[in-house]
């Protein structure tokens, strides 16, 4: 086990003073030490149907991995590559530490896709097992490549036959099968795949608890935090279940959306996890709380004069917020996506520490958080202990322990992926003076000029998002059909009709046009839209509620 002191600072200029915290290069090793640590501490908490509180301990999570492991051992599930279907829930949780204890890999799979793209994960993986929820077992019917186990019931019971077993044999560990070591892979993740195809990425145990345990090392979080981002996700299980459990704290997860702000309310989290899209949604419900209580126009004027205000920052204390997500929250951990500066503002001025990173698969996923006392709105923090990060051509390119080694099955892709040992993010950014790192869009959504002028069109994108109409926006260069590379800024724009009583799209249109020209005036001509269109619905997203470009109809 390997410690995290300050003197392994090794980052450009940066002056960030770390924490010292245990590293543990195997799930395993993390899994041996916390139950002994937090024995009788809540680890995992969730709530039935009939709103009760259903929690496990350390000492009771530790003995159900153990059970689920030495059961997949006897089932020749050792070293195999195991996928995982399923919402979240306590037994997905389960199901992938278990598999990491044998030596298997676990292969998140992301459900909100069809049926037979489910299986295609799976087959592309090359998993032999599945432990799927009932609802997705149809899916596996007839499946050729291997078998699946029924996630509430099959599972289940290999859990209490696996945790009797072991019990009776006296044993401590969970070295059932393969032995585990710090390179052997832990999980296949899949992408997201924005703006190109999904892509499987290998992490291996130190990539992922390395990075689990280091989202501490300059923010100490409070002890409970809420999760509701799906677990097939390095953010949601990297952040948001292994660097919990590794530093002995109570995560609370959420699996069906529709019970989201109950459990929200009935937990009382101290931390809450979040994509900008949650805090958005969760915003909505406070401020229609507002106007239940007659305070939302008083509100509103507080927190306008919290923005203005340059040195004396009064948080606005009557707010609703506690109706909404109980009277204990302190903290909200936001990645995923850029988040609008504006629901940052208000979020800060109701004196809660929003703490934004930036992630990516390819690296565990997390490479840079937000410091308490240093926070700054628009920034996704300082980089983690232990990682490198340097810019070219505008692009963040990033060495580390957390970074991955490959993508499955796909060496040419990998080789592309790296120069010298550093990987390309294709993400756009660049750091200030003081290390702290602003990212800027996606290098791949860059529009180019025939005049070699380009622009990044998330900063487009988040300027026009602040207009009241707008529910969603995306820029794209249009071809003006002159030439080949010669195109137009336009803006594809989704209405949020709540926000207006006008039904006539014309008039609409009239109006936001009237808001683009007024945006135009104050940028360079070459930003400047030159073309709007409404969308009849929403835009396509990923689980994590990012746009996919690439399905946009235009």
């Amino acid at each position: 086990m390997k410690k995290i002191t300050k003197g392994d600072m090794r980052i450009m200029e940066q002056k960030t003073l770390y924490r010292d915290v245990k590293v543990y290069e195997t799930l395993p090793e993390c899994l041996l030490e916390v139950k002994d640590l937090y024995t009788e501490k809540k680890a995992i908490t969730m709530f039935g149907r009939d709103r009760e509180e259903l929690s496990v301990t350390y000492g009771e999570f530790a003995k159900d991995v153990q059970g689920a492991a030495y059961m997949m051992a006897q089932r020749k599930m050792a070293g195999k590559h195991i996928g995982i279907v399923g919402e979240n829930s306590y037994e997905w949780i389960v199901a992938f530490c278990a598999a990491g204890c044998i030596g298997s890999v676990g292969v998140p799979i992301d459900v909100e896709q069809p049926e037979n793209e489910i299986v295609n994960l799976a087959d592309f993986a090359d998993a032999s097992f599945v432990i799927a929820q009932k609802e997705f077992l149809p899916a596996f019917d007839g499946w050729k490549n291997g078998f699946a186990i029924p996630m509430e019931s099959d599972f289940v019971q290999m859990i209490r036959e696996g945790r009797a077993a072991v019990s009776a044999a006296g044993i401590r560990d969970f070295s059932f099968g393969k032995k585990v070591e710090k390179e052997t892979p832990l999980a296949i993740v899949y992408t997201s795949g924005t703006t190109s195809v999904s892509k499987a990425v290998v992490l291996s145990h130190y990539n992922m608890m390395y990075d689990a345990c280091c989202c501490q090392a300059s923010v100490k979080l409070e002890d409970r935090m809420f999760n509701p981002l799906p677990l097939y996700h390095t953010y949601s299980l990297g952040c948001g279940i292994l660097n919990i459990l590794a530093h002995g704290q109570n995560i609370c997860i959420n699996g069906n959306l529709k019970t989201l702000f109950r459990d929200i309310k009935l937990y009382s989290p101290e931390i809450i996890m979040a994509v900008p899209l949650v805090l958005e949604n969760l915003l909505k419900e406070i401020h229609r709380v507002q106007e239940k209580l007659g305070i939302r126009e008083q509100t509103e004027q507080a927190v306008e004069r919290f923005r203005k205000s340059v040195f004396l920052k009064k948080p606005v204390l009557v707010n609703g917020m506690k109706e909404i997500m109980g009277d204990s929250l302190k903290t909200i951990c936001c990645g995923g996506a850029h988040l609008n500066e504006k629901i940052a503002e208000e979020y800060t001025a109701y004196g809660i520490d929003l703490l934004q990173g930036y992630g990516i698969t390819e690296c565990s996923p997390l490479i840079s958080n937000s410091i308490r006392g240093q926070n700054r709105i628009n920034s996704v923090g300082l980089l983690l202990p232990g990682i490198e990060m340097k810019i070219a051509d505008g692009e963040i390119l990033v060495k580390g322990p957390c970074v991955f080694k490959e993508y499955y099955k796909n060496p040419g892709i990998t080789e592309e992926s790296f120069t010298d040992g550093w990987f390309h993010t294709g993400d756009i950014g660049y750091l200030d003076r003081k290390g702290f790192l602003f990212i800027c869009g996606r290098k791949k959504n860059l529009i180019v000029f025939n005049n070699g002028k380009k622009v990044v069109p998330e900063e487009l994108e988040a300027y026009i998002h602040q207009i009241p109409l707008v529910k969603e926006v995306m820029v794209y260069g249009e071809s003006t059909g002159n030439a080949p590379d010669e195109v137009r800024l336009s803006a594809l724009i989704c209405v949020d009709m709540s926000k207006t009583d006008e039904t006539d799209n014309y008039k609409i249109l009239e109006n936001i046009q009237e808001e683009i020209t007024r945006l135009n005036s104050r940028l360079p001509v070459y930003k400047r839209i030159q073309s709007v269109k409404l969308s009849e619905s929403e835009f396509q997203k990923t689980s994590m509620q990012k746009i996919q470009r690439r399905k946009v109809s235009l």
